[in-house]
């Protein structure tokens, strides 16, 4: 990618038509129509706002084209400041950068119309000395260790991943939950201001603990409040971890014997409840090993044309995108990009995860691109090079 153009500061300090009308001189005066990304910024020069075009040009021009309050183009520019661009080298790769731009800054307006346009959540295992499993709206949540998704029927995944954390006695909450005076099914899992200091520590730190309608039912360990066994219940967070990395279904087997001895005790309601809890936790099950599908499908090498006809390599591995360079054209270059082809895809994954957590939304973008565009598909190869004859 080029470097970016130089950052434009232009004032009065407040958005008027005149300040407005400056910007529109200095976008006409020096923006090529490329792929590229911009980013607006507020007074104090804060991203407010990270797009993305084809054009770039013609995209940003008709952001001074924008009426009434209740646009959205109209309304972006009336908070911003000053205007930087960039371009990239195919429109792919202006996807991929303002992307990561949105990730680096999480401007104000970006993140808002994600949360309008589309709800959707993912499911997070936590770390510590007490892992547990629960839905969080942001694919950078500072607790999660691993993370999948996201998923849109988010009322749905909230049931099922209740249900998987009733299952295995797993926490489906945090440490820093209070009473929230609402139902099981509706409030937090810990209904209490958990003591850290009483986790797993047997009898005598119980019974100073304040109390856990989740262990209390049979549907928590309780580690929080210092019931359970802590090789048990660590136990436990590595099946549901295998579960959600798509390894193993021991969570739904489980269920379904559980559900037959109660049937056969003619312990119908008991049989009742877990059948609904079988119900969903096979529901995220399916998600889950679809989810895990797709990545296998999305290693490959991509080669889109640019600007001039300047063919573009990504080097794509499980979904997401570990290098761009320009296509190998001397022996030279076929040289050193068969030696970056070789770091990139032969051995264990560097990250060392199927889909690291930061980069599942990268993992997304790759796949609805090429879903999308079945001629761009196309143009995708195998990961490895094929040794030329001798």
């Amino acid at each position: 990618m080029s470097d970016p153009a130089p950052r434009l500061h232009v004032k009065p300090p407040q958005t008027t038509p005149a300040h407005r009308k400056q910007l529109l001189a200095l976008v006409r005066q020096g923006v090529e129509n490329k792929p590229g990304v911009y980013r607006m910024l507020g007074p104090t020069g804060t991203v407010i706002y990270v797009g993305q075009s084809r054009v770039l040009r013609s995209r940003l021009l008709s952001y001074f084209r924008a009426k009434g309050r209740r646009d959205k183009a109209a309304r972006i520019l009336r908070h911003a400041f000053a205007i930087e661009w960039e371009y990239s080298n195919t429109e792919f790769g202006a996807l991929l950068r303002e992307l990561r731009l949105i990730k680096q800054y999480r401007p104000h307006f970006n993140t808002m119309m994600v949360m309008d346009e589309w709800p959707r959540a993912y499911v997070a295992l936590t770390g510590g000395s007490v892992p547990g499993v629960r839905v969080v709206a942001r694919s950078d949540d500072p607790a999660a260790v691993a993370l999948f998704g996201p998923f849109r029927r988010v009322a749905q995944l909230r049931e099922a991943v209740r249900a998987l954390a009733e299952s295995t006695g797993l926490r489906d909450c945090t440490l820093e939950d209070t009473v929230r005076g609402t139902g099981a099914a509706r409030g937090s899992a810990l209904w209490f201001k958990a003591d850290p200091t009483t986790r797993f520590r047997g009898a005598a730190a119980r019974s100073r603990a304040p109390g856990c309608l989740r262990h209390d039912l049979g549907t928590c360990a309780g580690p929080c409040v210092g019931a359970g066994d802590p090789q048990h219940y660590r136990a436990a967070a590595h099946d549901v971890h295998a579960f959600l990395e798509g390894h193993t279904d021991a969570p739904v087997r489980r269920l379904q014997e559980a559900m037959h001895e109660a049937s056969a005790a003619l312990a119908f309601e008991r049989a009742r409840v877990l059948r609904d809890r079988l119900a969903l936790v096979q529901w995220l099950h399916e998600r889950v090993q679809h989810f895990h599908a797709n990545v296998d499908r999305l290693t490959f090498r991509y080669h889109a044309i640019g600007q001039a006809d300047t063919e573009w390599v990504y080097l794509v591995r499980r979904g997401t995108v570990r290098a761009e360079v320009r296509a190998p054209r001397t022996d030279d270059e076929q040289a050193t990009f068969a030696e970056l082809v070789a770091r990139v895809y032969d051995g264990p994954d560097p990250t060392g995860a199927d889909i690291p957590t930061h980069d599942l939304d990268e993992f997304y973008l790759v796949a609805s691109w090429f879903r999308r565009r079945a001629e761009e598909k196309k143009r995708t190869r195998p990961p490895r090079l094929t040794p030329r004859p001798a």
